[in-house]
């Protein structure tokens, strides 16, 4: 056997053991996923009979190994049900939200004295965003059933234990207990019958089931568990009045909702919040991000299929399958690029050789041209030659004649020959010539459009995708070129570093959607203050870093003092309660001798002094 056809047969059985052992992954994903699946589905049982049912299918579909058309016809049925449940999910909470709601108006129709109206109203002005999500419902209603005692005892009612729904609910702690619902509120007794269900509302893994189907008959329900009671306590604290709270006069309207202006700087709710309050941000972006995308024809039903869903509305359950067709997309996308880029290099490649093999044709004819002139020559000396023997061996005129006329019909002929080729020659360069500047003009067309197109995602990847500034790179960029500058013209340049106050805090209590409006929201109030020669950019996390040009140091100071106040002075709020966000600054300014790194070194050390010095300052360097 021949070398080459063992070096085939090695790379054969080299090709064979690595697609057994792809074989035996493939297998073992497979393996885990059917198990993960199977897990999965028993985690969710009791949730509803018909998600329950299609996942009891799809644990068999999983143990038989049918899965092609097992899953393919399981899936979208699996796929319906989770939306109805969720459907039937949603439809429970506003009805829950409702009952609520009437029982706080039958709460504040009776003769309440002022320190537990205002409690109750701030109870019903949270209530619908509060019901949205599952995790709330018992506390709201150990908050609802703690009002509800305090305001029955204020009546000077009483009861036996637990003899309300609510308090039948959660239980009671207090030796005092509350009278029951159908007798303190005699409204009810005349309105018509509310029914609340609650089937399908999860707490932990437990699944709480009531009805209430009359005012008068109340259902006996089991006292929740201790861990229950003891996280309705902190809620108790938190609506009871604090003592140097001023009272409000029931008379009064409720609070004044934030200023339009000052609804730019309104912080997001919850840092889990429902679907439907980041429905439409997470479908902008989706909308925004498939805008950018610029896909070949036979991409373009997919993403057209693609934007369609998004903008029908999505939810919970259809966000993650819009997310993985995305994310072929994306790769397609990359694909494609790389696709380009592949077939510009071979295009260049290819005109790069047409140009090679232009620039040797036309070095033939070069050559071609350099001998026919050589053979010319070589032929009207012969000629010449043969003339000047014809001339002596003659001995009369006649023959003379006749040999000189030859002789000059030969030369003739051999110029005409020689001009002949050498017209067909240069209409041959000519030709090629024309081609080869129309290959090079069509790629010099080709590589502006890259150059194009490379600028653009350089410019992209200069830029912070959360606050819009410059990143990073692009600070080390024009740092470089600012020192640069400096060294050459000399004047004042200055650095400086800035950092958000506490900003850990603000993402621990009010969620990293918070944090994410506030790093937005200071790098735009930061950037609209300085001038169009100064630079800012986000240098990471809660840091901004900014360069001053031709910039005196008084100046500076009082430039970052005034940024340092205008962040101070922005309205940031949380539910209508004002937040605090401030900014500490350190200062430096360049000089003789310096590196960029020592410079900016100074300038946070001196960042660290005005943390340590109380923060909410600037500190020269």
């Amino acid at each position: 056997m021949s070398e080459e056809a063992e070096r085939w047969k090695e790379k054969y059985l080299q090709l064979a053991e690595r697609q057994e052992q792809l074989d035996a992954r493939w297998e073992q994903r497979v393996d885990l996923l059917r198990r993960s699946l199977v897990r999965s589905s028993l985690a969710v049982e009791g949730a509803d009979p018909a998600v329950e049912r299609c996942l009891q299918q799809m644990r068999e579909v999983l143990r038989d190994g049918d899965l092609d058309d097992g899953l393919g016809q399981l899936v979208p049925r699996l796929e319906k049900a989770v939306l109805d449940s969720e459907r039937h999910r949603q439809e429970r909470a506003v009805q829950l939200t409702e009952a609520l709601h009437r029982l706080v108006s039958q709460l504040l129709g009776m003769s309440v004295p002022a320190e537990l109206r205002k409690p109750l109203k701030r109870f019903a002005k949270d209530l619908d965003q509060r019901a949205t999500r599952l995790r709330e419902l018992p506390l709201l209603l150990g908050e609802l059933s703690v009002l509800q005692g305090q305001v029955l005892n204020l009546q000077g009612l009483s009861a036996p234990q637990q003899s309300g729904f609510l308090k039948r609910l959660f239980g009671g702690r207090d030796s005092q207990s509350a009278a029951p619902l159908e007798t303190a509120l005699p409204a009810a007794a005349s309105a018509p019958a509310v029914a609340v269900e609650a089937e399908a509302v999860v707490v932990g893994e437990t699944a709480v089931a009531s009805t209430v189907t009359e005012p008068s008959v109340v259902t006996t329900l089991p006292e929740p568990a201790n861990e229950e009671q003891q996280a309705v306590e902190p809620v108790v604290s938190a609506v009871e009045p604090e003592a140097d709270e001023p009272v409000a006069d029931p008379e009064l309207p409720p609070a004044a909702e934030p200023l339009p202006q000052e609804a730019a700087y309104a912080l997001p709710d919850s840092p889990e919040p429902a679907f439907s309050v980041v429905a439409e941000r997470v479908e902008a972006t989706l909308s925004s991000l498939l805008d950018s995308l610029h896909l070949p024809e036979q991409h373009q039903p997919q993403l057209q299929t693609l934007r369609a869903r998004i903008q029908q509305g999505l939810n919970w359950y259809e966000l993650v399958p819009v997310l993985d067709d995305l994310a072929m997309l994306m790769i397609a996308f990359s694909d494609q690029g790389q696709r380009d880029f592949e077939n510009y290099l071979q295009t260049l490649n290819e005109r790069l050789t047409a140009m090679q093999e232009n620039l040797l044709a036309a070095h033939q004819g070069h050559v071609e041209g350099r001998d026919a002139a050589q053979a010319l020559d070589a032929e009207l000396r012969e000629q010449v030659g043969g003339l000047q023997h014809s001339m002596r061996e003659a001995t009369d005129l006649n023959s003379l004649k006749r040999v000189v006329e030859a002789r000059l019909d030969g030369l003739l002929d051999t110029v005409d020959n020689y001009r002949r080729q050498r017209s067909e020659q240069e209409q041959k360069l000519g030709e090629r010539l024309q081609q080869l500047v129309s290959r090079v003009g069509s790629l010099e067309q080709a590589a502006r459009g890259l150059r194009g197109h490379l600028e653009e995602q350089r410019q992209k990847a200069l830029q912070d995708p959360l606050t819009g500034l410059p990143n990073r790179a692009a600070w080390n960029e024009r740092l470089d070129l600012e020192f640069a500058r400096w060294q050459r013209y000399g004047g004042d340049l200055l650095l400086a570093v800035l950092d958000v106050d506490h900003f850990k805090r603000v993402n621990d209590g009010y969620g990293h959607l918070a944090g994410d409006r506030v790093l937005k929201i200071i790098g735009t109030e930061l950037q609209k203050r300085l001038r169009k020669t100064d630079f800012i950019a986000r240098f990471g996390g809660e840091e901004f870093v900014v360069l001053l040009p031709n910039t005196p140091y008084e100046a500076g100071r009082q430039l970052m003092e005034t940024l340092r106040e205008s962040i101070g002075s922005c309205p940031f709020h949380f539910k209508g309660e004002r937040v605090a966000i401030t900014l500490s600054a350190g200062l430096t300014a360049f000089v003789i001798g310096d590196t960029a790194e020592r410079a900016f070194e100074r300038a946070d050390r001196a960042l660290y002094r005005a943390k340590d010095s109380g923060r909410n300052r600037v500190e020269p360097a």
